[in-house]
């Protein structure tokens, strides 16, 4: 199994913690794993001018180049992002966005779609909502939505330092890829 973990976090904390341990997990069960920080990445904007949709691809020029095959070579894509206000960042909107090529070349249907939320409040509505939200992005390309994980966290590393959220975490993690 190839896994593309996708961290939507402006800061190394919370988000990317919880990437790395359930990619190290999966790896434990042989799967083939890569983070991608978007912290790191040039991307532009999508500009509209849906060229995407004959063409199947994106004609701006940025990181999205070299990220487009690694999505498309992935069996499961985790994304992660904190909740901001009832929704993901804006730069994993910002990438989220620019994956519409996949609605024309349908390179993405049949993957496989995890989510990772990370909040403030465990506020059940408000991390309802961040979980429609990636749902949405799910069912626009046909990917088969297989899972999502919520921790509460305040500082960067507590969920790092959190004995429950771990075991949490590793648990995911083996019901996800364990069955595989």
């Amino acid at each position: 199994m190839n896994i593309i973990a996708i961290c939507g976090s402006p800061r190394n904390g919370n988000t990317e913690f919880t990437l790395k341990r359930i990619l190290t997990k999966a790896g434990e069960f042989g799967a083939s794993t890569e983070l991608i920080l978007l912290r790191e990445k040039r991307i532009e904007f999508c500009d509209g001018c849906l060229s995407c949709n004959s063409s199947g691809k994106c004609k701006i020029r940025d990181d999205m180049q070299i990220i487009y095959p690694r999505l498309e070579s992935a069996d499961l894509i985790i994304f992660g992002s904190p909740n901001y206000f009832s929704n993901m960042t804006g730069m994993m909107k910002n990438f989220v966005d620019r994956l519409n090529p996949y609605y024309a070349n349908k390179a993405l249907n049949e993957k496989k779609m995890v989510v990772t939320i990370i909040g403030e409040t465990n506020n059940s509505n408000s991390i309802g909502k961040v979980i429609n939200s990636f749902e949405a992005v799910a069912n626009s390309f046909k990917m088969s939505f297989v899972g999502d994980l919520f921790s509460t966290a305040k500082n960067p590393q507590d969920v790092e330092n959190n004995p429950d959220d771990i075991k949490k975490i590793d648990e995911f993690t083996e019901g996800l890829i364990g069955n595989e």
